[in-house]
């Protein structure tokens, strides 16, 4: 079988996209913010109100949820990877559960959602527990009728609940990669991108090998014109 120079170029982009994607230095952008006040919530820091902000990380294509809520969040700050952070199993099951709900089917961005879904995080982050009242985080079971009811409280309890039952019966799935990002006078920000599939890691695989051999034949007739 062989393998168009045109085609093989395109293997070597690929896969050269797939290893240096990630951005070295991003800054926040404001995807939405929802305010939230719930007279019964404790969340961290910020008592019974606070703003549920989902950002973006230019040069990074992909949400950003805040992963330190005790930490204010400042938009001129310069981020890179950090390389040392751990994502837990219940934050790997919210990923896996409820990620696709913030964007919901044909790509369409949730503001509700995508607020409850940081609740869900801070609390995976926690004690998993959204009715202890000892925690950093708290907030009032919510049913129907209830005057604390509301819509964003209501997602992040459904979003917590299979998270817990994923890791309870399912184990960790790996749809997703991810990439944490720091910054001296910021929050830190977590951000996922999926697993490329079998076929993508052919495709970057070639890519790197006719890289190298591009790479090669430049360095041999360089030898012969020495």
């Amino acid at each position: 079988m062989t393998i168009k120079f045109n085609t093989a170029i395109k293997a070597a982009a690929v896969a050269a996209a797939l290893l240096f994607s990630t951005a070295s230095h991003a800054a926040l952008g404001e995807v939405s913010n929802v305010d939230y006040y719930n007279w019964d919530a404790k969340i961290y820091s910020h008592g019974v109100s606070t703003s549920l902000t989902t950002w973006s990380l230019t040069g990074v294509n992909a949400l950003a949820f805040c992963i330190e809520p005790d930490v204010n969040a400042n938009k001129a700050a310069s981020y890179g990877v950090n390389g040392s952070y751990i994502v837990s199993d219940y934050v790997k099951a919210l990923y896996e559960t409820s990620y696709r709900d913030v964007l919901s089917a044909g790509g369409v961005y949730n503001a509700t959602n995508a607020a409850a879904f940081q609740l869900a995080l801070w609390e995976a982050l926690d004690d998993h527990d959204f009715n202890n009242q000892a925690s950093k985080m708290y907030l009032p079971n919510v049913v129907s009728g209830d005057p604390d009811s509301d819509p964003v409280t209501a997602a992040a309890y459904v979003m917590m609940d299979k998270t817990v039952a994923f890791v309870n019966n399912h184990g960790i799935a790996s749809t997703y990669t991810y990439t944490a990002y720091s910054a001296a006078d910021s929050q830190g920000m977590l951000t996922v991108s999926a697993v490329p599939e079998a076929d993508a890691w052919a495709m970057m695989v070639v890519g790197l090998g006719l890289v190298g051999l591009v790479a090669r034949r430049k360095s041999e007739k360089s030898e012969k014109f020495a």
